[in-house]
């Protein structure tokens, strides 16, 4: 996917407009910032893209802010799904969405562990939500929903284009 001046500003509009609603509606089942990251985790970028990974880190950081959250989790979260993104890419795994699935569910499943020991070793908390666990559960069951969308928009532009 290759962007122009106006898919930068769209693409920056649709990360504001993400994060303001994360900011609105604080649920502790659907967590928006793994279903922005889904979205990353889903487009087919282009390999010259070199601002997209500035902007989501600085959407990330922005995020952080506005909740108060540890700087760069947000940030570093969208990074490790777009570069996941990348990588699936370079080594043909984006057209088989079962393998591209398992690749998502192992990264969910490594960041819901590595967020549960920061948590322990920071904090010394043995915090392990089960609402948390749900949150990363119910990204899992939408990521084919949200996965077929986005193709379908990109498969559609790239048709126009």
């Amino acid at each position: 996917m290759n962007l122009s001046a106006k898919d930068y500003l769209i693409l920056n509009g649709f990360f504001l407009f993400f994060i303001s609603l994360n900011n609105v509606f604080n649920l502790d089942l659907i967590d928006l910032t793994l279903i922005l990251s889904t979205f990353l985790y889903s487009i087919k970028w282009n390999k010259s893209e070199w601002l997209v990974p500035f902007f989501i880190f600085v959407w990330g950081i922005f995020q952080d802010i506005l909740f108060g959250m540890n700087l760069g989790y947000s940030g570093s979260t969208y990074l490790l799904f777009y570069f996941l993104s990348q990588i699936s890419s370079n080594y043909g795994v984006f057209e088989q969405q079962k393998i591209k699935f398992i690749i998502f569910a192992i990264a969910i499943l490594a960041f819901f562990i590595f967020k549960n020991l920061f948590i322990y070793f920071n904090y010394q908390l043995n915090y392990l939500s089960l609402s948390e666990f749900l949150s990363f559960f119910v990204i899992l069951l939408l990521y084919f929903p949200l996965n077929s969308i986005i193709l379908y928009i990109q498969n559609k532009y790239e048709k126009i284009r």
